[in-house]
């Protein structure tokens, strides 16, 4: 009954979030906006008439998933605890097959795990 009770508003959540310097903050969202170009680039090579979903959280991986020959239902998928762990799965698969409909090599999708290193790689994937 107390969960009931609790204001889960999107403004309560966004307060919840504490950031401990305004250099951390533009860290998050330049990292956002550049991964959500990349991801726009790459669907705009795929040549998809929705490829502005990239911008938009959920829906990016929609169209990801859609793009990849996935189900894009299992965006679904991510919030039900198990199943998420099949979603990512899915989602990893649908990005291998995204990277192989751009001609490039789907092992280069390892290199992603690397911090820093995974800007490097979609920036590859979307620009060259």
């Amino acid at each position: 009954m107390t969960l009931l009770n609790l204001d889960w508003s999107f403004a309560y959540l966004l307060a919840q979030i504490s950031f401990s310097s305004n250099s951390e903050l533009f860290f998050w969202l330049a990292a956002y906006i550049f991964s959500s170009y990349c991801f726009y680039m790459m669907l705009k090579k795929l040549n998809y008439e929705n490829a502005w979903f990239a911008w938009v959280p959920l829906l990016d991986m929609w169209i990801i998933f859609k793009a990849g020959d996935q189900s894009p239902w299992w965006v679904i998928g991510f919030f039900i605890p198990f199943v998420n762990i099949v979603a990512a799965i899915c989602f990893f698969i649908a990005y291998i097959n995204i990277v192989r409909k751009l001609g490039k090599n789907p092992w280069l999708i390892l290199l992603m795990i690397i911090p820093f290193v995974n800007f490097a790689v979609m920036f590859y994937f979307a620009l060259m």
